[in-house]
């Protein structure tokens, strides 16, 4: 959570600071760096979760939090792209049909994993995460989808039924609950992919269990 919250809460910070300045031109560069910063972060945040759960699954202590941003740096771009390439096609496949969109967000879900761990490119990791998920579509969906409900629909309604108005109040809640949620999104794609590329292994190694958190040992 500490990994997510620090880049979260610049976001916060930044957003908050948007909604405070005076002056037409100091308030579209806000505006613009906000929505900037809101693209990159969960992506970023995304690449050191991952890495990670690689630790957890080779039984290694998790890197500093220093090392795990510089993971995500380095494969920041190739992350961003299958970011893009996979929103966008969830949402054209849920224009045309809301079948297309759910089987693209089943087999294009391990993209991530496959450019962080594998070290991919945007397009081979699509191609791997299709070739991956294969015939296990359908038990895939289900875990993208009930991630979804449980993380993005409990959000929004909570930002719409129980903060008080105001952009503030969003804004806190949204660090809070990013920074809560990302490290188990992270973790649910992470344990997706080792379950079907290295069935024979437990996703958690079995030193790990007895560790009192990741960090040990670090």
């Amino acid at each position: 959570m500490l990994t997510g919250a620090i880049v979260f809460g610049a976001v916060a910070l930044v957003d908050v600071a948007g909604d405070h300045v005076s002056g037409r031109g100091i308030a579209i560069g806000f505006g613009i760096l906000s929505f900037l910063l809101d693209l990159a972060a969960p992506v970023f945040v995304q690449g050191a979760l991952i890495e990670i759960v690689r630790n957890i699954h080779a039984g290694r202590p998790a890197r500093p939090i220093g090392a795990l941003y510089e993971t995500a740096r380095r494969r920041f771009w190739p992350l961003f792209w299958a970011s893009i390439i996979y929103s966008l096609g969830i949402s054209f496949g849920l224009l045309l049909l809301i079948a297309p969109g759910l089987l693209a967000a089943a087999r294009w879900s391990l993209m991530a994993p496959f450019v962080v761990l594998e070290g991919e490119s945007a397009s081979d990791a699509l191609d791997k995460s299709r070739a991956t998920v294969g015939g296990r579509t359908w038990e895939v969906m289900w875990i993208v989808v009930a991630t979804f409900v449980l993380l993005a629909g409990s959000s929004n309604l909570i930002i719409y039924f129980a903060l008080p108005e105001g952009p503030v109040p969003a804004i806190l809640f949204s660090f809070l609950w990013s920074s809560l949620t990302a490290p188990f999104e992270a973790h649910v794609l992470s344990v997706v992919y080792y379950r079907l590329t290295d069935p024979e292994r437990p996703v958690i190694h079995e030193d790990v269990v007895r560790w009192r958190s990741v960090w040990e040992g670090a």
